[in-house]
């Protein structure tokens, strides 16, 4: 259990630092600090959620999930989470502040699965599944 905690964790982390940096990147993407926090809680529940899922569906078809699947899944818990939590406090406006936010926040996701996924130092070698 401790496992699934740390991962939530690292996730949340992981996804602060690449909405925070979107934000401050994009003028079109506005959070207020309040409303930043719970988007956080939301989008990483969200993205746990929809990665299990995910990973449950495909991996009966193909092995593991594409570049492709991470960006719709990063991008379908995005405009969830724009959905959910009020414009004023969360608001992703423009094409190109769409598109410049979901690469930010699917690279950090990407840089988070390999920090998450890396084998325990007492196997050498072999990486957990």
């Amino acid at each position: 259990m401790g496992s699934i905690a740390n991962s939530i964790l690292i996730s949340a982390a992981a996804n602060t630092a690449s909405l925070g940096l979107a934000a401050w990147i994009f003028d079109g993407f506005d959070i207020t600090w309040g409303w930043f926090i719970a988007a956080v809680v939301l989008f990483t529940a969200l993205t746990v959620v929809l990665r299990g899922v995910v990973l449950r569906t495909v991996n009966r078809f193909a092995r593991g999930y594409t570049i492709i699947g991470g960006l719709v899944l990063t991008t379908l818990a995005l405009a969830l989470t724009d959905w959910v939590v009020p414009a004023s406090g969360f608001a992703i406006d423009g094409w190109g502040t769409w598109v410049g936010v979901v690469l930010i926040v699917w690279a950090a996701g990407v840089a988070y699965g390999e920090v998450d996924h890396q084998a325990p130092p007492e196997v050498p070698g072999e990486s957990p599944r």
